[in-house]
């Protein structure tokens, strides 16, 4: 049977499978008091609202298949049974406990962090500290969160009071840390919870009191975080402007690039069209110089062919002439010759 439980507020929603006596209940709870579903419960809730959904109008196949992805996202991927006792991992991935011990033992060898079997995300292994040790898995689960005030790291079950009750409301929930030496004062070994603007140096309650901080500007992390984010978020909204105007930028390059090849195109269809027209009067020029040329060039041979006409004609009356004054030359009467020559001068004339 399945069951879908939903909270609101500082509840912790679960999914829970009671198969053969059987209990899986998985969520990580974070501190704004709402629980971030891992991808397999994202997943596992579709699974459940489909299944519902479909119930009345579907049957037989369809209903084996929905069961059949439910149990595989209940299903360790290590070791492909359901989960016995699961233990999230940061990255949203989750496991049996021996499989992920056995997993993280085999990359031990003196690394402080480890990689998630699925994922491959590393991660430090920090251990629960409010759970009591477990005989037959060795060690305490695996811990979701860290409480600085608190100074313990807590597991998904151990974490729900500093969720749900409102004394622990201002308890500062982090990641889970595995060495908080790191976090606290090298002379009063108190947790740092304050930060000195003037020096830029983390503090704790007893440098404030005793320290030589005590007339510096001092803020509790909470309220540095709360200054801090509000001058990324100015940061992010100018950043936001810039990739606007970027945006924008490109968009109008764009349109120029589009305007300039609209244009070009129109000129390239200019072009086209000028150089047919200036081929069109080309051709025409031409076929006019060649009809003048053609014409003259008549002009001239019937000019020729008319002075050879008259020259012929003219040749033909010389001819004529020679002959008849080569007949005079043979006359032998003195008194005809000078009669005719008197004619023959004056037509010469």
């Amino acid at each position: 049977m399945v069951e879908a439980d939903g909270g609101g507020g500082g509840d912790c929603a679960g999914i829970s499978l009671h198969s053969q006596h059987t209990d899986c209940t998985q969520h990580t709870c974070f501190p704004d008091g709402h629980s971030l579903q891992t991808p397999g419960h994202q997943q596992l809730i579709a699974l459940c609202v489909t299944h519902t959904h479909t119930h009345t109008h579907t049957s037989g196949t369809l209903h084996l298949l929905t069961m059949a992805s439910l149990e595989e996202e209940l299903t360790c991927s290590v070791c492909r049974d359901i989960f016995s006792k699961a233990h999230p991992l940061p990255c949203g991935h989750s496991f049996c406990s021996p499989c992920i011990r056995e997993a993280w033992s085999d990359q031990r060898e003196g690394k402080s962090r480890f990689t998630c079997p699925q994922c491959q995300e590393e991660h430090g292994e920090v251990l629960c500290d409010s759970c009591p040790p477990e005989v037959e898995e060795g060690q305490p689960p695996l811990a979701v969160k860290t409480c600085l005030r608190c100074e313990v790291s807590l597991c998904a079950e151990h974490l729900k009071p500093h969720l749900e009750r409102p004394a622990f409301s201002t308890h500062l929930l982090v990641d889970p840390l595995g060495d908080l030496s790191q976090r606290r004062c090298p002379t009063h070994t108190e947790i740092l919870r304050y930060y000195c603007a003037d020096e830029r140096v983390y503090v704790c309650g007893d440098c404030l009191l005793e320290g030589d901080h005590a007339q510096h500007k001092v803020k509790a992390l909470r309220q540095v975080e709360e200054d801090l984010k509000v001058i990324l978020q100015t940061l992010l909204r100018k950043a936001e402007e810039k990739l606007k105007d970027g945006e924008r930028i490109l968009k109008e390059h764009e349109n120029i690039d589009s305007t300039m090849a609209d244009s070009l195109k129109q000129d390239d269809t200019q072009v086209e069209r000028l150089g047919s027209d200036l081929q069109f009067q080309v051709k025409k020029l031409v076929s006019a110089l060649r009809e003048i040329t053609k014409r003259e060039r008549q002009q001239v041979i019937e000019h020729v062919h008319e002075d050879c006409s008259k020259v012929r004609e003219d040749m033909s009356q010389m001819l004529s002439i020679q002959h008849y004054l080569a007949s005079l030359l043979a006359e032998t009467d003195p008194f005809l010759l000078i009669w005719i020559h008197k004619d023959v001068t004056y037509s010469f004339r």
